[in-house]
C-alpha cells in the first residue's frame, strides 16, 4: 500500500512538474509585433484631401467579412457616379516580424475639386472621402529624428521572449513617415521599408544585431517626399537571455518533485525496516 500511494504521488508531480512548465511557456508566448500602425486605408474615412492625392493600403488589413486582403487588383477607388478610376500601383515591402505590403495607387489624372469618392476592397467599402480645390506639390518639412529607444532580441527555452525593436521619434513628421535602411536615397518611394507610421513615433521590429544605419522619410497624402539629412545609427544589442518565467516555472516543478520522490522514498524505506 505505501509502494502504491508513493507511486501515485509521483505520478501526481510528473503532472505537476508539466502543468507549471506548460502554463509558463503559455504565459509567456511570443506576441508578433506589425510594422504597419496607425492606419487601415487613407484617405481615412470623411477626410477632405487635395485633388493630388493617393490611396495608401496595407496588405495585411482584415476585411469586415474576417477575410484578409491578398489581392491588390480588388481595390478601386470610385467616383460619385461609381466609375472607377484608373490608377497606378507602387508596392513597398515592409520587413519585420510580420513582413507586409504597403500598396499605394496613384489616379492617373487629379481627382475632381469637390468631389466625393469612396474607396472599395471586395465590394467592401473602406474609406469615403472628398476633394478640395487644391492641387498639393509641397513636400511635408524634412522630419528631424531622434532614437528613443532600442532593445536587443529577447529569447527563451521555449521560443518565448521578443523581437529586437528600434523607436525613432519625429518632429515635423509627414502623413505617412518611413523608416528605411540609411543607404536608400530618399528621392523616390522606396522599395522596401523597416516601418510604416502615420503617427511620430516610428517603431521597427526584428532589427539585425550591432551597428545599422537609418533614414527616416516622411510623405504627405499626395505621395510628396522629404528625407531626414542624417542617418541614425543605433547599436542593437546581441541577443539576451530572457523569458525566465519558462525555465524558473519548469525549475520549481521539478524541484519539487524531486522533494516528494525523496520524501516518498525515505518513508517506504523506513515502513520497511519498522515491518522487517
Amino acid at each position: 500500500m505505501a509502494l502504491q500511494s508513493w507511486w501515485k504521488s509521483a505520478v501526481g508531480g510528473v503532472a505537476l512538474a508539466v502543468a507549471l512548465s506548460a502554463s509558463a511557456a503559455m504565459a509567456c508566448s511570443r506576441v508578433a509585433s506589425t510594422n504597419i500602425s496607425g492606419f487601415r486605408v487613407l484617405p481615412v474615412d470623411g477626410s477632405r484631401v487635395p485633388r493630388s492625392t493617393a490611396v495608401w493600403v496595407r496588405s495585411d488589413l482584415v476585411l469586415a467579412s474576417g477575410e484578409a486582403f491578398k489581392d491588390v487588383s480588388s481595390v478601386k477607388v470610385l467616383d460619385e457616379r461609381g466609375k472607377s478610376l484608373a490608377l497606378s500601383v507602387t508596392q513597398v515591402r515592409v520587413s519585420g516580424e510580420q513582413p507586409s505590403t504597403l500598396f499605394v495607387l496613384k489616379p492617373m489624372s487629379n481627382l475632381e475639386a469637390n468631389a466625393s469618392y469612396r474607396v472599395e476592397v471586395a465590394g467592401e467599402v473602406l474609406s469615403r472621402f472628398s476633394t478640395s480645390d487644391d492641387v498639393d506639390t509641397v513636400p511635408p518639412p524634412v522630419p528631424l529624428a531622434r532614437l528613443s529607444e532600442v532593445k536587443g532580441e529577447t529569447f527563451g527555452a521555449w521560443s518565448c521572449g521578443q523581437p529586437s525593436s528600434v523607436s525613432v521619434q519625429l518632429e515635423g513628421a509627414g502623413d505617412v513617415n518611413f523608416l528605411v535602411a540609411g543607404s536608400s536615397s530618399g528621392a523616390s518611394m522606396p522599395g522596401a521599408a523597416l516601418a510604416v507610421s502615420t503617427s511620430s513615433t516610428v517603431v521597427a521590429v526584428s532589427v539585425p544585431e550591432g551597428a545599422v544605419e537609418l533614414r527616416v522619410v516622411a510623405f504627405d497624402l499626395s505621395g510628396n517626399l522629404s528625407s531626414s539629412a542624417e542617418k541614425l545609427t543605433p547599436v542593437v544589442p546581441f541577443q539576451t537571455q530572457g523569458c525566465s518565467a519558462t525555465p524558473v516555472g519548469l525549475g520549481v516543478g521539478l524541484l519539487a518533485l524531486a522533494g516528494l520522490l525523496r520524501r516518498r522514498s525515505h518513508r517506504v524505506q523506513v515502513g520497511r525496516v519498522v515491518g522487517g
